[in-house]
């Protein structure tokens, strides 16, 4: 292990590897008698479960709202003293610091008085309190693991104190040398995502829920394939924050590294509402997500713990965001859904179902109830733009290419223009208060989204749910019918994704370092969708390059390929489209955000 230089005792340490604890537990440390404690809320016996390990895996070293406040709250009660959060990625090793959630106060083992003070705070941070939950307030702050004087305590595993690096053990160790590595002239201290977001109750008085946990068994295949999508009136299997849909509430938080399946979200997703309890091959949910604690975080989709997953929905910030997915259903009706790191609230509603295939009774030939179509605005709102708080019904039957009768949904792309601040549009079928469509408005360029809006009337609901006027435009890339008419195809959906693109690793299309066209094939010779499909029905997740910018795709040639996602330099979005395909079985990709990275994933067509 190597040693660090002494000049280097204020820079914060790296991560304590957990595989190097001794399993046994050290003595408690104990505080002077007058010791001083931090200012304490007053707090009911609900108390948060003890922090597991997630370590650093994004670089993000600004400090988090959560560590500041940690860093203030010990000088408030202890005085001047040399605290450092962030460290430079490019310094080696895994480290929290990196992540701005990690602590290191410069007080020293080895000075009485400093001694005194750390001793003082550690015994506040683990004691009792008066319900009997052990390490309270450190379980109230989302403490991670601490080190300090050669010794490391953790909350995940067996909680308490243990070796740090062979410092209790090693006597070579007990060299000045090793002051910094044995954490003999600092603490440490790692916070959770969600005590570093400044989420946990020491902060909001609001106790957070504990992780969801995955049922120890689950179905290990798909149902099957689909045919024909029948749009329902949406309807609620899941919201982990008030625990409707599950055994109680609970936050969807990372996988630890030794269980990736360990905190899997299973969604019982047949026999609700209008959903049949058999017969169902996949399922239309829409996915909403909130109060990330990590910066950005995205949910993601999967119909057992082993296969392809798919984006669901990417939180770039305090807001919720939201996007609709088709997913294949498990054989026993569930579907899981996981965060790839920290945690979150969600909801999730299932908006339409695919049948098993062969559908029944089979369209005649030259029918079906899918219709795809070159991308086609539907409804421009320039000229009366939404005012803030404005609701407005929409009707589409019978405009340019969609049918007077016979509608069962319609795909849409939700486009809204520049607005004065920052405002939330939807997009909902009317009678209903789900919002299928959901924008984030930009206060420097337009943005767009996608949205699948059951409807039968043809008549959709945009709202305007900020304080700017706005203008909204609606384009589609298809429609459904109740029953297979003239010149429509039916949607068959995979058994199991196909990722297709994936630009990072030269998948299907070369990495994007220009605005120009790439194109890929979807269809025919060694992709699993036939020859001759009209459309795909793909998930797209993506993060933008060093500018913002738009993701087009289309059939290659097109002049009006479907504006998919708004990209943000850096960020990360994701939804579902339907997509019109040429003879040729290929598809054309352009985004004008340089440098983004796009993954695109196939979950059905229609032929």
């Amino acid at each position: 292990m190597p040693v660090l230089p002494a000049s280097r005792r204020r820079s914060p340490l790296a991560l304590l590897a957990a595989a190097a604890l001794a399993a046994a537990a050290l003595p408690a440390l104990v505080a002077p008698a007058q010791a001083v404690a931090p200012v304490t809320p007053t707090f009911t016996a609900a108390i948060e479960a003890p922090a597991d390990y997630d370590g650093q895996t994004i670089c993000s070293p600004s400090p988090k709202p959560g560590t500041a406040k940690l860093a203030r709250l010990l000088v408030a009660t202890y005085g001047s003293a040399s605290i450092g959060i962030s460290r430079p990625c490019s310094d080696g090793g895994t480290s929290e610091h990196k992540e701005g959630r990690a602590l290191d106060w410069m007080l020293s083992y080895k000075v009485p008085a400093q001694r005194a003070k750390v001793q003082a705070f550690l015994a506040w941070l683990l004691a009792p309190d008066q319900f009997g939950n052990q390490a309270a307030m450190a379980r109230r702050l989302g403490v991670m693991y601490m080190g300090w004087n050669n010794q490391m305590w953790r909350s995940y595993g067996s909680m308490g104190w243990g070796d740090l690096k062979g410092c209790t053990t090693n006597p070579a160790m007990k060299a000045s040398s090793y002051d910094t590595t044995c954490h003999r002239n600092h603490l440490h201290i790692s916070l959770s995502w969600d005590g570093a977001a400044a989420l946990t109750s020491f902060w909001t008085g609001s106790v957070l829920a504990p992780s969801c946990q995955a049922p120890w068994s689950g179905a290990t295949t798909a149902a099957g394939a689909g045919a024909r999508f029948v749009p329902v009136t949406p309807v609620r299997v899941a919201d982990t924050q008030t625990g409707a849909g599950l055994d109680g509430a609970c936050r969807l938080a990372a996988p630890p590294s030794w269980d990736p399946t360990r905190h899997d979200l299973v969604l019982g997703v047949t026999g609700v509402g209008d959903v049949p309890a058999t017969g169902v091959a996949a399922v239309a949910l829409r996915v909403s997500a909130l109060r990330p604690s990590t910066p950005p975080e995205t949910i993601w989709a999967r119909t057992t713990a082993t296969s392809t997953p798919v984006a669901a929905a990417t939180i770039t910030g305090s807001v919720t965001v939201a996007s609709t997915l088709v997913l294949p259903v498990a054989s026993d009706g569930t579907v899981r859904l996981f965060v790839s790191r920290g945690s979150a609230d969600l909801r999730a509603e299932v908006i339409g179902y695919v049948p098993l295939a062969p559908a029944s009774p089979a369209p005649a030939p030259g029918t079906g109830s899918v219709h795809a179509m070159t991308s086609t605005v539907l409804y421009d709102g320039s000229s009366a733009p939404l005012a803030p708080g404005e609701s407005r019904t929409v009707h589409l039957a019978g405009v340019g290419p969609v049918p007077g009768t016979g509608l069962s949904a319609l795909s849409l792309t939700l486009m809204t223009s520049a607005t004065a601040t920052s405002d939330l549009v939807t997009v909902r079928p009317v009678g209903s208060s789900s919002s299928q469509g959901f924008l984030r408005t930009s206060t420097t360029r337009s943005r767009v989204g996608q949205a699948l809006v059951p409807t039968t009337t043809g008549d959709v609901i945009v709202a305007n749910g900020g304080t700017s006027p706005v203008t909204v435009r609606l384009a589609s890339s298809g429609y459904l019918t109740t029953d297979p008419t003239a010149g429509g195809a039916t949607l068959t959906t995979l058994a199991g994704p196909r990722k297709v693109v994936e630009s990072a690793r030269s998948l299907g299309i070369s990495p994007i370092t220009t605005s120009a066209a790439r194109t890929f094939a979807v269809a025919g010779t060694g992709t699993s969708v036939p020859a001759g499909a009209r459309a795909v029905l793909v998930s797209v997740s993506a993060t933008g390059g060093t500018r913002d910018g738009l993701l087009t795709i289309g059939p290659v040639g097109s002049s009006r390929p479907i504006q998919v996602l708004s990209l943000l330099a850096r960020t990360a979005a994701s939804d579902t489209a339907l997509v019109p395909v040429g003879p040729d079985g290929r598809l054309s990709i352009a985004s004008s955000s340089v440098g983004a990275s796009v993954r695109l994933v196939v979950v059905g067509y229609a032929a």
